[in-house]
């Protein structure tokens, strides 16, 4: 019985995401007799497997919508907007029995007034009217204070559950994965009798602590990856024999040409084997982005639906693939960034008329893969950002002095809204204006080594664009040096390295700088940004991008690029360094933390470089 719990709470969250996707889709589509019976399908597989292990409030709750979708599917009732609302209800109210099993709290009965309204609708009453949607539970997971603060209704505050973090460990149905293909393993129905109910409720509390314990472990990896990975871990055997035999052949004094060229393709073929299996590895880890975007149409919308707009999330580019756990941290960005679209970058239908836009809005979720980089972008066709009204409100916040706000550029204006505390609304509301959620975003998209950058035009909309590395468990980096110390710099930031010359280098504001296809970029060193002593002026420049500005970080010398895997330091975390890896040689390399670096002063002057230590 455990084993089948966790199986069905695997496969039932899947086929519930799946049926929350197509339920927005059959909003747009009314008339597609195939959507609906897809969702009857994929609702009537769940209630089947609640069945089985005797779940009888989830079947209670299941029964009664797929007698809706029943009626939906043959025709003998129109799909209406108060009608869909009940149903994405119902469809919460499912999700939420799931938490309970997964939080090993007692399964309790849907809300009354819901079963009741769904009795209704079979019956042919009229569906009572949703009116304005609340703002969804899960977004505001992130900050507890403001959920608390929302007055929840009873019955239809659940239409607004959206996909949450604590879903069971297997992602989501892509939009290409027929959902008639998906059985879960209690499918079919049989009598229980009472002696095995009780067993099922007794054990299901263990049951739960070892579903929610087995969530972060637990990933799906294509079984032709796994054999590549098997044939690789052969090969390297086979290799690993070879280079025992030559050893023995060494030991024994044979030093011969032959010998030695039989080494050195041998460990030559053992490289490129290790390569290969290394990258084999990373695939396994690697899973569709698509699982992740398809929470988000729901997201769009509800919100809209509540805000009173009309929008349409289009999504693009699902087949990408990312690492598995920055999959899992890109969530609350990306909840954050398509609310905003929604809430802040869209208007309303009335202004968009008046602006000569279509009153129905398209807001682009999209990824692609740029070389060794994830680029997704959120973009929308809204109102777009206001660098002036940005610089007034931080201002009037106390965000920012008058002065800093005067001396910002339209970029730098931009990236205001990242600062904790900044929002454009007077006033709080169950959606947005406390400042919080684009924080969220800035944090968790360094935390994944990436950056964000903006861009937008006044009338035409905003982009989004974040970068993000393919892993996380390998780091590719430029190997630098200050004095004898080797130091690694993330090789996402590294644009070019320049040779270093003193009458190249001029005095702007009181700050070193240098001019590089006409444009003036400041210069920090390496060896005073980290504090150690300068030794001898700066031989080169490695010309550095990050989210918030372009610089030149004078080192004295590299060794070049590398992979490596970044291990933390134990017990201490010096400012600026974000890890610590091994060189070929054996020598501990440290990692950089860029972005820490730079939040010390920024005034370095053209006498602090070339200053020579005493």
């Amino acid at each position: 019985m455990d084993d089948l719990l966790q199986d069905f709470l695997t496969e039932a969250a899947e086929l519930l995401a799946a049926v929350d996707n197509k339920l927005v889709d059959l909003e747009k589509h009314p008339q597609d007799k195939q959507l609906l019976n897809e969702i009857f399908r994929g609702f009537h597989t769940i209630k089947g497997g609640a069945g089985f292990l005797n779940l009888s409030e989830l079947v209670a709750l299941c029964h009664l919508t797929e007698n809706l979708f029943d009626l939906l599917r043959n025709g003998e009732m129109a799909l209406s907007a108060e009608t869909l609302d009940l149903i994405l209800a119902a469809t919460a109210a499912v999700r939420d029995m799931f938490d309970c099993l997964l939080q090993s709290a007692p399964l309790r009965s849907a809300d009354a007034r819901l079963l009741r309204s769904l009795e209704d609708a079979i019956a042919g009453k009229p569906a009572q009217a949703m009116g304005a949607p609340s703002a969804p539970k899960a977004v505001l997971a992130s900050a507890p204070a403001l959920a608390a603060a929302v007055d929840w209704q009873a019955v239809y505050d659940a239409v607004l559950e959206l996909p949450r973090t604590t879903m069971p460990s297997a992602e989501p149905l892509s939009a290409n994965d027929p959902i008639e293909e998906k059985r879960a393993p209690a499918a079919g129905r049989r009598n229980v009798d009472q002696s095995d109910a009780e067993g099922a409720r007794a054990g299901r509390r263990d049951t739960d602590r070892a579903v929610t314990s087995a969530e972060p472990t637990t990933i799906r990896i294509d079984t032709s990856r796994l054999d590549q990975v098997l044939n690789l871990s052969g090969e390297i055997g086979l290799a690993k024999n070879r280079l025992n035999c030559l050893r023995t052949d060494l030991l024994q004094g044979r030093t011969d040409v032959e010998t030695l060229r039989a080494l050195d393709q041998a460990v030559s073929h053992l490289d490129l084997l290790v390569g290969d299996l290394q990258n084999a590895v990373m695939k396994t880890r690697m899973q569709p982005v698509g699982r992740l975007f398809q929470r988000y149409p729901r997201v769009a919308r509800d919100l809209a639906r509540h805000l009173c707009k009309e929008v349409e999330l289009q999504l693009t580019g699902e087949e990408t693939e990312l690492d598995k756990t920055m999959i899992e941290d890109l969530n609350d960005p990306l909840i954050h960034l398509v609310r905003n679209a929604v809430d802040h970058g869209i208007e309303t239908a009335e202004e968009r008329r008046t602006q000569g836009k279509p009153e129905k809005s398209i807001v682009q979720l999209s990824a692609q893969q740029i070389g060794d980089s994830i680029l997704i972008e959120i973009v929308d066709d809204g109102r777009g950002m206001r660098p002036d009204v940005l610089r007034r409100k931080a201002v009037e916040k106390g965000l920012i002095t008058a002065d800093v706000a005067a001396n910002m550029d339209d970029q730098e204006a931009m990236r205001l809204i990242f600062m904790p505390g900044f929002s454009t609304k007077e006033q709080a509301s169950d959606v947005s204006g406390r400042g919080v959620g684009m924080d969220v975003v800035k944090t968790k998209i360094q935390k994944l080594n990436g950056r964000i950058e903006i861009s937008s035009v006044i009338g035409q909309g905003t982009t989004f664009s974040i970068f993000l590395p393919l892993t996380l468990a390998i780091l590719p980096v430029l190997i630098v040096k200050v004095g004898n110390q080797p130091f690694a710099a993330p090789l996402s930031m590294v644009r070019e390295i320049i040779l270093m010359e003193s009458d190249q280098i001029k005095e702007v504001s009181g700050r070193a700088t240098m001019m590089i296809r006409d444009e003036v970029l400041p210069i920090r060193s390496l060896a005073n940004m980290i504090g150690w002593p300068v030794e001898r002026p700066p031989a080169y420049g490695v010309l550095m991008q990050t989210a918030v500005r372009s610089f030149v970080m004078a080192v004295d010398g590299f060794v070049g690029r590398d992979d490596v895997v970044i291990k933390p330091l134990e017990d201490i975390k010096p400012k600026g360094i974000a890890g610590a890896t091994l060189s070929g040689d054996g020598s501990v390399v440290l990692v950089l933390d860029v972005e820490q670096l730079l939040t010390g002063p920024f005034h370095e002057t053209r006498q602090d470089l070339f200053r020579i230590a005493a």
